[in-house]
């Protein structure tokens, strides 16, 4: 007997042979497995050659990081650039919104709901009213019950909106107040409930992939669904919202959802009706949060027919996330920071110690002094001017919050001294000779956002031609 190995035989080959003793079953699960193998290698080279020729047709595209605070305005930037530029991708996406804006409706009742809640027990809890002080009452109990089939409705959207959802667990703890007979009249979990967000690659786009890919049906289920149980509940919204006592009891609880994205409070007969399209404004004040770097790639539709491919990178804005910020730094052409100017009332979330304006002139110090973007055009969108405007005519007091502003409260005054501000810092911070571009914009307002993203495509080609030494 020898060890000797016959040199015509493959060691791979002896490798992958059957076994010997190999039966009928084994070998029929065995090749079933072998097929498969196969074919998701198969499908392995077929998403990298794809992939390779995103990356060959990309290579020159205009890249575009956009910056700014949570809730800054910054995936509505990115709406806005898609309706004027690829309006084909935007009339395929558009019926798609609808669970989106159903979501962002039920989910403002719930919240409502909870606030009612929570004064409910407060009051059941000190067992006085303090003078002039909202409290619920039996029509509220009433009404509050009819809607608790909306708290199951949210969570079926949650879960058709993507596996990846994630919030903050609740607390598992009930508060209850009864009533004289002894029935309960609220019911309240305590929560720590965060805003409701959704992981992915490739932003809300990638969130209306999944929804158009979902069962054959199954998003015209789930919205007729949805509808009917809105439309059941429709007087009841309708009525608690617009109630004195629900209005003092949020506004005691500084919830103003009337400001916030995602408000469809008051459009609930249009958006509850089952032929309901989502309309432009519609999709640019919807919310979907979602985690992580966000990817959006644009083939602008041009008259010419010479089509131009886009870039465009949001960035998480919350502060734990802003060290993603510095590996795009190197690569863009343009950076465009959103400034949202209503926000100089209002606390940031990560530190309430400080006010989100505060934290957004430092944010714009920081970017105007990296030197890794000294090359890059900064574009400044002093966002959110309708909600400043609003505030002001309500008489809220700029000074009262900056106590270094020393001019009228009125908009012309405010909104000249923020750019000014903005500017100094701009000029203070960057390298000499940059030139300043700043926009004074309302980014859910499509027709007038238009004209400002032809300036800054100008403004962008313009400057990607110097770089590239054709002008």
């Amino acid at each position: 007997m020898t060890n000797e190995r016959d040199p015509f035989v493959d060691p791979l080959s002896l490798a992958i042979a059957p076994p010997p003793d190999e039966t009928l079953e084994e070998r029929i699960v065995r090749e079933i497995s072998e097929k498969e193998a196969l074919l998701r290698s198969r499908e392995i080279d077929a998403e990298l050659k794809v992939a390779k020729m995103a990356m060959k047709r990309y290579k020159n595209a205009i890249k575009i990081l956009v910056l700014g605070q949570s809730l800054s305005g910054k995936s509505t930037t990115i709406k806005n650039f898609q309706i004027a530029y690829a309006q084909k991708a935007w009339s395929e996406e558009r019926a798609t919104w609808k669970a989106i804006i159903l979501f962002n409706l039920v989910r403002s009742v719930n919240i409502m709901v909870d606030a009612l809640s929570r004064a409910a027990i407060k009051q059941a809890d000190s067992q006085s009213t303090t003078s002039g002080s909202a409290v619920p009452t039996e029509r509220h109990r009433s009404a509050i019950l009819r809607l608790k089939p909306l708290r199951e409705i949210e969570k079926d959207l949650k879960v058709f909106l993507g596996a990846g959802a994630s919030e903050v667990e609740e607390v598992p703890q009930t508060y209850t107040t009864p009533n004289s007979h002894g029935q309960v009249m609220f019911e309240f979990k305590k929560s720590t409930a965060q805003e409701f967000c959704v992981r992915s690659s490739s932003g809300w786009k990638g969130i209306l992939d999944q929804i158009r890919n979902s069962q054959p049906g199954k998003e015209s289920q789930v919205h007729r669904v949805v509808c009917q149980v809105v439309d059941s509940c429709k007087e009841d919204i309708r009525w608690l919202w617009g109630d004195s006592v629900t209005q003092s009891i949020l506004h005691s609880q500084r919830l103003r959802l009337e400001d916030s994205p995602g408000f469809f409070l008051e459009d609930i007969d249009r958006i509850a009706a089952q032929d309901y399209e989502p309309s432009d404004r519609d999709i640019m004040r919807a919310r979907l949060r979602t985690t992580g770097v966000q990817e959006y790639r644009f083939t602008l539709d041009r008259p010419n027919g010479v089509n131009l491919d886009w870039i465009m990178y949001d960035v998480a804005g919350i502060r734990t996330s802003r060290a993603a910020w510095v590996p795009y730094f190197r690569e863009v052409t343009a950076l465009l920071f959103l400034a949202p100017l209503s926000s100089f009332n209002e606390r940031l979330e990560e530190d309430s110690s400080i006010f989100r304006l505060e934290d957004t002139f430092m944010l714009w110090k920081t970017l105007c002094g990296n030197k890794l973007l000294s090359d890059v055009q900064l574009i400044l969108f002093l966002n959110k001017t309708d909600l400043l405007r609003k505030k002001l005519e309500q008489g809220v007091s700029i000074q009262k919050y900056i106590p270094e502003y020393d001019k009228g409260n009125d908009y012309e005054a405010v909104t000249t001294w923020f750019r000014k501000v903005f500017k100094k810092y701009y000029t203070q911070y960057s390298e000499p000779g940059r030139v300043f571009i700043s926009h004074f914009t309302s980014v859910v307002d499509t027709q007038a956002t238009s004209v400002t993203l032809k300036a800054v495509q100008s403004a962008i080609l313009r400057n990607d031609m110097v770089d590239a030494g054709l002008i």
